[in-house]
């Protein structure tokens, strides 16, 4: 007590009063007459340190004394004497009074307040005034909207205690209301701060969503319908809320939480399709700030809501494990699980893995049996939800953080047509990215795939199809169009679609050439357009109608205002016209090659486009004409 109750270290103290906690059992007489009067006395400290571990000590010390038996058989508590008791009820107003709340020790005041506020609640503290519950409620408030989440999480433990054991009794009264009253005011309170807009708002959203999820379970039946609505309202993302995409992943934790309180069979049975709608749109976050992708913080939370959402309908509810909505869950995570970030990607390997290994199993996941085979119950370890994870120590393990361990897996999906077109979108991304390990395994993987299925013709015709309609859906996307370009640039190189390409029945090239002409339109990004170069280079192994577009809009590019533009158009075709140039006629193709090379493409533009016309003459396509011209004739 005298020693390390007052360390420097926080930690330290922590402990200290940890420990304290487990010798009041030992001696319960020496703590309620010789400790505790200290460490009341040592609160009016001017020294933070001292007073935060009194405080910590102050909490665990009476918790543990009304744990513990006296010979008699009453409790250690009663050996607390009424001035006492009424010192520690009025702790948290005499720390505002004196305003040692505030500043930067105020922050460690209000954690060690808070927990010593779970502590009382949870020791049964006799309360004589409303008003002293109405303090605890009103500092518990203050900390669930700060800043720091250390201090909102403490605030968050210490809420449902305080409920628990005085707002219960609905007989109570509290002033001019009952404690059943006083329960619905400050649920109503709570959900309204779901909604705040305003300066402070993304944490109150942060702190009050966490609240909600951690009320016990006969407050929130309640008023079940307010508390669900506001936290789904609280997931939808706003012009104002954009990028409070914390407020949005706590929402969902809340959310994930409510469920797990309350249960089926409470009537949340009626909100089970409301919620599932919510948590799998939040699968399609992917705000972006100056942190990066944000959204993936709501993504991660939302996978393992569905996932108990699935476990509670699968125990209690099968019915609700509709097969639409069972299909939807499992294809979101499989898309998670191919995507870039590693630690989504993680999470989702681990929740798709429980969703196959349930017990008792979730109906309806499509290709059940078939994922079992290609996920191995003895190489996914699979953990219940309340298990610790721990590193495996066995080589066979599925490591889900390394994508040469889950991507070959995954890629497997392909052949399944409820998976093909979530998992194709999740492999664009990745394989178009920048990052060289990923890009490496995602496009081996799927490239090793896809050679597999050149005897399987209607296979790879479906696949090559989803690609297409991939692009189409996610026209002018950002976050799809730019790898998309990078995509098919190592997809059309590596042969491993040739058996399409070299098909002049099939559409594919033509409807990919369309969609990348259709993205480009009126667009002045330089980036997207050098990606663009690449794919149209590609396009020329094709022939055809393919071929001669895809040089129009080069020789578009080889007169384009932009000099670097220009002299990477230039150069890219004369390396396409070096591997893919079998269609020319051997002269031409070797003029061609030659202009291409010897000319400087940084000249005026007015001189180049003669250079140009000659080059689109040699190749028998159709000069460009400039839009002010065409229109004019």
């Amino acid at each position: 007590v005298t020693l390390k109750l007052e360390h420097w270290d926080c930690a330290i103290r922590d402990l200290a009063a940890r420990a304290l906690s487990k010798l009041t059992d030992k001696i319960p007489e020496y703590v309620a007459t010789e400790v505790l009067p200290k460490l009341v006395k040592k609160t009016e400290s001017i020294d933070l340190n001292i007073r935060h571990g009194a405080i910590l000590g102050i909490g665990e010390a009476i918790y543990a004394l009304s744990q513990a038996d006296l010979p008699d058989g009453r409790k250690g508590d009663t050996l607390v004497d009424e001035e006492l008791w009424a010192r520690v009820r009025g702790l948290v107003g005499e720390l505002r009074s004196r305003q040692l709340l505030r500043g930067l020790g105020g922050e460690l005041m209000r954690q060690a307040a808070c927990h010593c506020l779970a502590k009382l609640a949870l020791a049964r503290t006799p309360v004589q005034k409303e008003d002293t519950v109405d303090e605890w409620l009103n500092l518990i408030e203050e900390c669930l909207s700060h800043e720091v989440q250390a201090i909102r999480e403490k605030a968050i433990e210490a809420l449902p205690h305080v409920f628990d054991q005085y707002l219960k009794d609905d007989n109570l009264l509290y002033g001019d209301v009952t404690a059943k009253q006083k329960r619905m005011q400050l649920v109503e309170k709570y959900c309204s701060q779901l909604g705040n807009t305003g300066v402070n708002g993304q944490f109150l959203r942060m702190g009050y969503a966490r609240a909600l999820g951690a009320l016990p379970k006969f407050v929130l039946a309640e008023q079940m319908q307010l508390v669900i609505q506001s936290l789904i309202d609280c997931t939808k993302v706003t012009e104002v809320t954009l990028t409070w995409a914390e407020a949005r992943r706590d929402a969902v934790v809340g959310l994930t939480e409510v469920c797990q309180t309350l249960g089926l069979g409470s009537g949340l049975e009626r909100f089970v399709g409301e919620m599932r709608t919510a948590l799998l749109e939040c699968l399609s976050e992917y705000t972006v700030d100056m942190r990066g992708d944000i959204g993936a913080w709501v993504r991660e939370a939302s996978m393992t809501g569905l996932l108990s959402l699935c476990r509670q309908c699968a125990a209690d509810a099968p019915q609700l494990n509709d097969a639409a909505a069972v299909r939807s869950v499992a294809c979101g995570v499989a898309q998670q699980a191919v995507e870039k970030i590693d630690r989504t990607r993680a999470h989702a390997g681990r929740i798709f893995t429980a969703l196959i290994y349930n017990d008792p199993p979730i109906a309806n996941i499509p290709h059940h049996e078939a994922l079992k085979r290609i996920f191995p119950c003895e190489e996914v370890e699979v953990r219940r939800s309340d298990e610790p994870e721990t590193a495996s120590e066995s080589s066979a393990v599925v490591l889900w953080l390394f994508p040469g361990h889950t991507m070959p897996r995954f890629v497997q999906l392909l052949a399944f047509p409820a998976y093909r077109y979530h998992v194709l979108k999740g492999l664009v991304v990745s394989a178009g990215e920048l990052t060289e390990s990923l890009v490496k395994h995602t496009t081996q993987s799927l490239f090793s795939y896809l050679n597999t299925l050149h005897e399987d013709r209607q296979t790879m015709e479906s696949i090559c199809a989803t690609i297409t309609q991939v692009f189409a859906d996610n026209l002018h996307v950002k976050r799809i169009t730019g790898p998309m370009f990078n995509f098919l640039d190592r997809l059309l190189s590596s042969g491993s679609i040739s058996p399409i390409l070299e098909d002049s029945e099939s559409t594919f090239a033509l409807d990919i050439l369309k969609y990348l002409q259709l993205e480009l339109r009126g667009g002045k990004n330089i980036y997207k357009l050098l990606d663009s170069i690449n794919v149209l280079c590609q396009l020329i192994q094709v022939g055809g109608v393919v071929m001669s577009r895809s040089l129009g809009q080069l020789m578009i590019y080889v007169c384009y205002a932009d000099r670097y533009v220009r002299r990477c158009a230039a150069a890219r075709l004369y390396e396409a016209l070096t591997l893919y140039g079998d269609q020319f006629r051997t002269k031409p193709k070797h003029l061609v090659m030659t202009i291409l090379a010897e000319t400087d493409w940084e000249k005026d533009i007015n001189e180049l486009r003669h250079i140009r016309n000659e080059i689109c003459d040699l190749m028998g396509i159709k000069r460009p004409v400039m839009k002010s011209k065409a229109q004019a004739s």
